[in-house]
């Protein structure tokens, strides 16, 4: 019950951030095509590079979430298709394991890069903007997906004693 709790919570949570990151491609466009017209008319916009820089980080990483749970990330199955279902459980579960050490690294290296940036008060070159806030949100969706993937490797250990 409590497992079920768990990954419906990170279903919503994962939608939201989605929606988040769908929000931030859409801005994307938009200041990207006001630019160009902009441009055209020799009145580009200031700091549209680093606002789109800043908004492509945060629809790369809104997005981190729900891939995983939708198993969109790129695998090569040429090897594991040749597998029986046991062996592909158990290839899924050691694959899942290295990913969430490598995103709880990952995870925990860019809060502390945050926390560096804003103790040295680093901010983007035009605009000004505190560039801290942009790693901290990467780390927070960076936890969100190392949830997701416990919850997968929960999942994929129950198929695996069931088989």
């Amino acid at each position: 019950m409590a497992i079920q709790s768990f990954e419906k919570l990170l279903l919503i949570l994962s939608d939201k951030l989605k929606i988040v990151g769908a929000a931030a491609l859409f801005g994307m466009a938009l200041l990207t095509g006001a630019d160009v017209i902009g441009r055209l008319f020799k009145f580009p916009i200031f700091g549209s590079i680093e606002l789109v820089s800043f908004m492509g980080v945060i629809a790369v990483a809104m997005a981190l979430p729900v891939t995983q749970l939708n198993k969109g990330h790129i695998g090569v199955e040429l090897f594991v298709d040749k597998l029986p279902r046991k062996g592909r459980l158990f290839f899924e579960l050691c694959t899942e394991t290295v990913t969430l050490a490598l995103f709880v690294v990952i995870t925990w290296r860019m809060f502390l890069f945050s926390f560096k940036l804003r103790a040295s008060g680093e901010v983007s070159m035009n605009l000004h903007l505190p560039e801290y806030g942009i790693v901290f949100v990467l780390a927070c969706c960076c936890v969100v997906l190392c949830l997701v993937i416990v919850s997968s490797i929960i999942q994929t250990f129950t198929k695996l004693k069931k088989t």
